[in-house]
């Protein structure tokens, strides 16, 4: 994440926000893969989040007051972003996301509200993973 938020905020501004939007979803799909990892040693190649979410008990995690707001984010990253995006030229994943509409009748510059967006969902699951992940450390 860090990474991904350099590349957003920094001298590039939005040249690679291709790039960063794929490390986000990256990201989220790491951390659960690591909290499935707590839960089974068998290993699942897939990249459904979805999946990984249910299976690695991420839903269970989120505090009630929450879990509105955090299941929207999830399902916005989840619609967002897919492991053969790493594939796409940026104009393949400008189509894609084009396709679901996903920044329609926003205003502003359309690279830069792909990334705060998939950024902010992609932070905020990470977020709650990290603070349950240090809860369990501590046992």
């Amino acid at each position: 994440m860090t990474r991904a938020t350099e590349l957003f905020g920094g001298e590039h501004g939005t040249t690679y926000w291709f790039v960063v939007h794929y490390l986000c979803g990256l990201a989220v799909e790491c951390h659960l893969r690591a909290y499935r990892r707590r839960m089974s040693d068998q290993f699942d190649s897939r990249h459904d989040l979805n999946d990984l979410a249910k299976e690695s008990g991420f839903f269970d995690i989120v505090p009630q007051e929450q879990s509105e707001t955090f299941s929207e984010r999830f399902a916005l990253l989840n619609l967002r972003w897919r492991s053969n995006h790493r594939y796409y030229s940026e104009s393949e994943l400008a189509d894609y996301l084009n396709e679901l509409k996903a920044e329609h009748n926003k205003k502003g510059d359309t690279k830069e509200l792909r990334c705060r967006t998939v950024l902010n969902c992609a932070f905020s699951i990470i977020t709650q993973r990290e603070t349950k992940w240090d809860d369990w450390r501590k046992l």
